[in-house]
């Protein structure tokens, strides 16, 4: 396993909440499902201009595949390599087509009054470091297992990821770097119960 030999910061991250950060150009990033089963919505902006951040559209085709494995860059809207996967103890379920949960979301699956969103934990974290988006970028959604069907449709699954699996990210450049420990409780996304998760930066 790639591990950081040197721990700058670490992020303990409560279930339905997110954090938000900057990490330099070559330093990692671990992300680890503390309790397993706990999708993080992750999102890169680079700290140039935060109007190019990690494009879920924009990788897909630059790898062919539908999400980054181990030695994959996932890219900006740019076509540039923002994060790199350097290493990866979990089933490697990280996908890249659903948006972000959001309050019509949660409507549209019966809720009623307020819930948290990872659209909400993404900008409440981006006003905390001085930043504004009136859009939101989709994310790319670690540890989620959404399942391809072979005609085309989707199954949403339970994650199969383990107390203490993680992957390790490596910055390609200077960025912002937003996670959600994902509140979906309407469904299987969180395996029914949303938990919390740990990021640490370092080399």
């Amino acid at each position: 396993m790639t591990g950081l030999t040197s721990i700058r910061e670490t992020h303990e991250v409560p279930a339905r909440t997110g954090r938000g950060f900057a990490v330099e150009t070559g330093e990692l990033i671990r992300i680890t499902d503390l309790q397993g089963s706990q999708p993080v919505d992750f999102w890169a902006f680079t700290r140039a201009d935060h109007l190019e951040f990690l494009s879920c559209e924009h990788t897909k085709p630059s790898i062919e595949r539908l999400f980054p494995h181990v030695g994959d860059s996932a890219y900006t809207n740019r076509r540039r390599a923002i994060v790199t996967v350097v290493d990866d103890t979990s089933p490697g379920q990280h996908d890249m087509q659903f948006a972000a949960c959001d309050p019509t979301r949660y409507a549209e699956l019966g809720v009623e009054g307020y819930h948290e969103s990872c659209q909400e934990n993404l900008h409440t974290a981006l006003a905390g470091l001085g930043i504004g988006l009136d859009f939101t970028p989709q994310p790319w959604n670690l540890f989620t297992n959404f399942f391809v069907n072979p005609d085309g449709t989707f199954t949403i699954k339970a994650p199969e990821s383990k107390p203490g699996d993680c992957i390790v990210l490596r910055a390609e450049m200077d960025a912002t770097i937003v996670v959600s420990a994902c509140p979906q409780d309407q469904n299987l996304t969180c395996g029914g119960t949303p938990t919390d998760i740990r990021v640490e930066v370092g080399r």
